[in-house]
């Protein structure tokens, strides 16, 4: 693709149009100029509320980590979606407030392709290991310390970070053929590069997107298994209430589902449009074609922009849904007035035979341990 002067193709296809054509262009022009100063308006609002509210649940989650309030293994992969979140916003807040009409355009497809590689794979990577370790929380429960500890949590959100650096960056090529289009022959033509990696980002989002809902149905179903065994066994239904707040983890994976769906859709549009540009732009210096060249950008222009906004959306209602699922995040309620963590709920367990030093009239051998649930907060 290249980039066109239209005020100077206008004037040399003048000639060539009726007048009828040439207010139609006008009228199309003044649409998508519209269009652009909507961009570059609401994109840096919607991204630096995004960043506010991240930043607002990351002092949160710090400061009841501090007072032991929050389980340290589920929140360590929070923090890092968090961060990613944080990122996302700095950098589409910053690519909005540098651009200008006549780079607006491509400044949004550049953050869409962002969005469909580093984000989706990011925010999939973050869900399917929160998923997978309240599952070994559940069939695990007594060698949870030891297999989810905090080194090798720190490794896998290490690992999710390289995987969505690495798969975003191969898209570089595409990147630099959106910044510059009159590279697109040399860098990434559009048939042997473009094409292939549009069409594998629509791949990845729609695998991302099944496999975070099918680990989530997994585990759910086999908590509801381990909870009607215990049911069953008059055993404390201990995996009813995991499952019961689990079921509030969902609300992060209908709007990740809702969201990503509408990236989907938006891809296929995007994919659609791409090909129609490549075309349109090859042969607009010959035919004249300026109607449809200012159609396309403007529904390319569109699409991607409704994306950066909803992604900046997604972050805004991930904080809130945060907040609401986990009350023990808010900084002024206490840990004593927690009904889920009061400190009369003491579970006894066995733990081996222990040795009493310092006790009169009592077993030589305490068999029983009770412990605070504040042991079990993981």
């Amino acid at each position: 693709m290249v980039h066109i002067n239209l005020t100077r193709l206008a004037h040399d296809c003048e000639l060539h149009m009726s007048e009828q054509e040439v207010d139609q262009i006008e009228r199309r022009h003044a649409r998508l100029d519209k269009s652009t100063d909507s961009i570059l308006l609401m994109t840096p609002i919607f991204s630096i509320v995004s960043f506010a509210f991240s930043i607002t649940l990351l002092a949160a989650i710090i400061y009841a980590l501090l007072g032991r309030k929050i389980p340290s293994r589920k929140y360590c992969i929070i923090i890092s979606r968090t961060l990613a979140d944080i990122f996302s916003s700095v950098l589409i807040a910053a690519a909005s407030l540098f651009a200008n009409s006549y780079s607006a355009s491509y400044m949004v497809l550049a953050l869409f392709l962002y969005i469909c590689t580093f984000g989706v794979i990011q925010l999939t990577s973050s869900h399917i290991a929160v998923i997978i370790l309240r599952q070994i929380s559940v069939t695990r429960p007594y060698g949870f310390q030891s297999i989810c500890s905090i080194r090798r949590l720190s490794l896998i959100v290490g690992f999710t970070w390289i995987l969505s650096i690495m798969y975003s960056a191969a898209y570089t090529p595409m990147t630099t053929v959106i910044v510059d289009a009159s590279k697109e022959d040399r860098v990434c033509p559009f048939h042997s590069c473009q094409r292939p990696l549009i069409i594998t980002a629509i791949i990845i989002v729609v695998v991302s997107m099944f496999t975070v809902l099918g680990s989530y149905a997994i585990v759910i179903a086999k908590m509801a298994q381990i909870a009607h065994s215990e049911k069953m066994h008059n055993e404390p239904e201990l995996t009813r209430k995991r499952m019961h707040k689990f079921f509030k983890f969902g609300g992060h994976l209908a709007l990740y589902t809702l969201i990503v769906s509408l990236i989907f859709v938006g891809s296929l549009f995007i994919l659609h449009n791409a090909e129609d540009y490549h075309q349109v732009n090859r042969m607009i210096a010959i035919n004249c074609d300026v109607y449809d060249y200012l159609n396309i950008k403007l529904r390319l222009e569109t699409i991607a922009g409704g994306a950066v906004l909803l992604w900046c959306v997604r972050i805004i209602f991930d904080v809130v849904i945060a907040f609401l699922s986990e009350i023990r995040l808010l900084p002024w309620l206490r840990l004593d007035n927690l009904q889920t963590l009061d400190s009369s709920r003491v579970v006894s367990v066995r733990h081996g035979l222990g040795w009493q030093k310092g006790c009169v009239n009592c077993p030589v051998f305490n068999i029983e341990n009770r412990l605070h649930p504040l042991d079990f907060k993981n």
